[in-house]
């Protein structure tokens, strides 16, 4: 072990860092030391430029608005192979000469927060100096080439990163980086194999999304539920409601808007029995953040749990948990008794959010949830339980999952200072749609189908990937002609 962690290195080759996982890690690259082709360092046959904003502060408005798109860390982080790179920001004039203006196609390389990420930007922009264009010098690398590559070795690259309270990686860096360098015929195989599996990729996720989707459809028809299909326009926004109907009740107009008081009134028309949600459910309170885990903690006031946040909510209803970022916190006994979290418990996001992400998302403690007991909720998330032997747990899940996704949780939401909260009151007092037992599972047993039918191809959409990187390493190493 100690010789896997032991190695030589000259001075000459001591590069502004002398911090040795640095190079430790630019020696132990698999995919170089393994291949059969030629090694160079990434200053040996690409040309890099950084991008650049010169002006503080960056958000003075008189630099913006212009004709000049400006490419930000998160548009390359959220592209695609395959895929253009959009922008949210122009540069005007003004705002062009404190920047520089990127004319040809380049691959655009990501080395602040989130590092290593590529794609690349065919068309004219600008970026900041969080961010670095690449291109082939001497013409020894397709361009589409060097952005596969990069994406093989991303994590590696991230972590060449110093370890600070942001991580980075400067120009140079990513200069002694090494590339493997195939012929240009092999090269262009290695881009026609990517681009295959990416079509195919993306069809398995469409098809994924679209049965995703149907759920929706499905429930709301099973439901009774009705949906206005008229596109809103500017008079839409203005309606009359008696101040009678408003005094000791909010006065903000999200909840008396008419599309919502119509997807009220066609719950309550719903050929089922509806009850509100707080006659069906124990109300249960916020989480507890609780304390830094300490190795010596007393186990006797203190249970070290894994603490469920907003972070944890995907957008599908499902929690992820994240190998390296699930939180654990020492909790207080006397709380966690009050809170712990166990299989079929309901949990809403209760606060955060922000203009375009409203809170109100919805997870169920499952099976896969429980591995990582012992559980306990944030205080910005809200946990319930079902009492009522009038509905099933997974049920409650999927409508009030529905409610979330056609918007009757936006109008129980107020925000202050840019936060979004659930207001709990509203949301306990909401009418359920309650179907018969029978009803219900024979619903839970569709929607399982579909979801089993999407992670399906969600699987089938990784193997694509993973089996085409495969290849594709296989020919950098030198083993496919």
């Amino acid at each position: 072990m100690l010789n896997k962690l032991s190695f030589r290195l000259n001075y000459s080759e001591i590069e502004k860092r002398l911090d040795p996982i640095f190079y430790y890690k630019n020696s132990n690259l698999d995919i170089v030391n393994k291949t059969s082709l030629p090694v160079y360092k990434l200053k040996e046959v690409i040309n890099m430029q950084r991008g650049r904003f010169g002006h503080r502060p960056r958000n003075d408005p008189s630099f913006y608005d212009g004709k000049y798109p400006f490419i930000q860390t998160g548009d390359v982080v959220r592209a695609k192979f395959g895929s253009d790179i959009s922008y949210s920001q122009t540069l005007n004039d003004k705002g062009l000469k404190t920047s520089r203006l990127f004319s040809e196609p380049v691959v655009v390389l990501t080395i602040a927060a989130n590092i290593g990420y590529t794609a690349i930007l065919n068309y004219p922009a600008c970026f900041p100096d969080s961010l670095i264009g690449l291109t082939s010098k001497n013409d020894l690398l397709e361009l589409e080439y060097i952005n596969i590559y990069i994406s093989l070795i991303r994590q590696y690259i991230e972590d060449l990163a110093p370890q600070a309270a942001q991580k980075n990686i400067n120009y140079q860096q990513l200069s002694s980086i090494p590339i493997v360098v195939p012929v240009k015929d092999v090269q262009r195989k290695i881009i026609n194999v990517w681009n295959i599996s990416q079509n195919l990729e993306k069809i398995k996720r469409e098809c994924a999304r679209e049965k995703l989707t149907s759920i929706d459809a499905y429930l709301l028809d099973k439901l009774g539920i009705h949906l206005s299909n008229k596109k809103e326009k500017i008079r839409d926004r203005i309606f009359k409601i008696n101040f009678t109907n408003i005094i000791g009740r909010r006065l903000d107009p999200n909840a008396y808007k008419v599309d919502v008081q119509n997807l009220k009134k066609s719950i309550i028309e719903s050929a089922f029995i509806k009850k509100p949600l707080k006659l069906l459910v124990s109300k249960g309170f916020g989480g507890n953040w609780g304390a830094d885990v300490a190795s010596d903690f007393d186990n006797k006031k203190f249970v070290c749990c894994t603490v469920i946040r907003a972070t944890e909510f995907d957008n599908k209803g499902n929690l992820r948990f994240v190998n390296g970022k699930v939180k654990q916190r020492l909790i207080d006994k006397r709380i966690f008794e009050k809170s712990e979290l166990i299989l079929n418990d309901l949990i809403v996001e209760k606060s955060g959010g922000s203009e375009n992400q409203p809170v109100g998302r919805i997870a169920i403690i499952d099976r896969h949830a429980c591995k990582y007991s012992p559980l306990i909720h944030s205080n910005f998330v809200h946990k319930f339980t079902v009492v009522s032997n009038e509905i099933t747990p997974e049920y409650l899940f999927y409508y009030l999952n529905l409610m979330h996704k056609i918007k009757l949780t936006e109008s129980m939401q107020s925000q202050t200072n840019g936060i979004r909260n659930l207001i709990m009151s509203e949301y306990f007092s909401q009418d359920i749609i309650v179907p018969p037992l029978n009803v219900q599972e024979e619903i839970i047993s569709h929607i399982k189908q579909i979801r089993d039918e999407a992670k399906n191809l969600e699987d089938e959409a990784n193997q694509v990937l993973e089996h085409a990187k495969q290849e594709i390493e296989q020919m950098i190493l030198g083993e496919v002609v």
